[in-house]
């Protein structure tokens, strides 16, 4: 179940990323339709929805939680497969180096930058479906 969700999430934050170029520079929006319950049997109610600060203020985290793990993950990796080639293939070093940095910084990328896109996308898809006001990024005068 978890898995699934994750996927979706993951589907939906590419496409919001391929869609976000083109939403930045969009004119005004009018006024949303009051919330609207169908009743119709096989449809699904319809629900307000974040507002738009929400909703990108959570795009940028999504974006910066990401980046930051890729760009860690490879790093460590690339760090440590380069010392585990060398150490591997001490009479010959460099091409040991070599190898096990490629290797390290893809699997790095892979180990800390996959668990943070599937948690982070989660996060993005709670709050673009979360009710104006109630997700983590609203403005709160407390």
């Amino acid at each position: 179940m978890i898995v699934r969700q994750a996927a979706v999430t993951a589907g939906m934050a590419v496409a919001a990323i391929g869609l976000a170029a083109g939403v930045s520079h969009a004119g005004p929006v009018p006024a949303p339709a009051p919330a609207v319950t169908s009743t119709a049997p096989g449809t699904l109610p319809f629900h307000d929805v974040a507002s738009r600060e929400e909703n990108d203020r959570a795009f940028a985290q999504f974006g910066a939680q990401v980046g930051i793990a890729v760009t860690v993950g490879s790093l460590v990796g690339t760090m440590a497969g380069a010392g585990i080639g060398c150490v591997a293939t001490l009479p010959a070093c460099l091409p040991g180096l070599v190898t096990g940095a490629g290797i390290g910084g893809v699997v790095g990328t892979i180990v800390a930058g996959g668990p943070t896109l599937g948690v982070s996308a989660y996060q993005l898809w709670e709050t673009y479906n979360a009710a104006p006001g109630t997700s983590m990024y609203a403005d709160r005068d407390e």
